[in-house]
């Protein structure tokens, strides 16, 4: 399959180690198989960065040839499982950032005004947080606004190393 990358500038090696904190599946170069969602992500990263110029990378992936000591982790839909990771990795106020254990992680994209969301649940629920009848309620909550995307985490270098650059 083919996925893309939206930048402000096209990256041609990846280092998952210069990505941000406390994104959706943590640390990691994020990727998604729709074209106009890549060329969004590089528009706004763009803007924000207030340099470069809106570049999408395309890489082919191949998951059903992982080595076997690849670990990927696939959230199929917005369910408790999936609330309780993107809370975790979300959580700004650890000393150090989350760390999962996977070299992979794909499913669906939190809301971007998600920090807010995540924040009146920690507050309403604090201790009990992941209680999964709680985290039953809070997932619905982090819906992406309009279509919703699948994203494509690549946490590590195995994983990283799982992705061929397609110019």
């Amino acid at each position: 399959m083919r996925l893309y990358h939206g930048c402000n500038q096209q990256i041609l090696e990846i280092d998952p180690k210069k990505s941000k904190d406390h994104k959706d599946f943590g640390r990691g170069f994020y990727m998604t198989q729709d074209f106009s969602r890549a060329v969004a992500m590089a528009q706004r990263t763009t803007n924000i960065e207030g340099t470069g110029s809106p570049e999408v990378t395309p890489y082919l992936f191949n998951p059903r040839q992982l080595p076997a000591d690849v670990k990927i982790k696939e959230f199929k839909g917005r369910t408790a499982e999936w609330a309780l990771f993107i809370l975790e990795n979300r959580d700004k106020t650890r000393i150090e950032s989350f760390v999962h254990g996977f070299d992979i992680v794909i499913g669906p994209v939190a809301d971007a005004v998600v920090d807010s969301v995540l924040l009146a649940y920690r507050k309403r629920y604090g201790d009990d947080f992941r209680n999964p009848e709680h985290l039953r309620e809070l997932a619905p909550q982090l819906k992406f606004p309009g279509t919703e995307y699948i994203q494509y985490c690549f946490c590590t270098s195995k994983g990283v190393e799982q992705l061929k650059l397609d110019l």
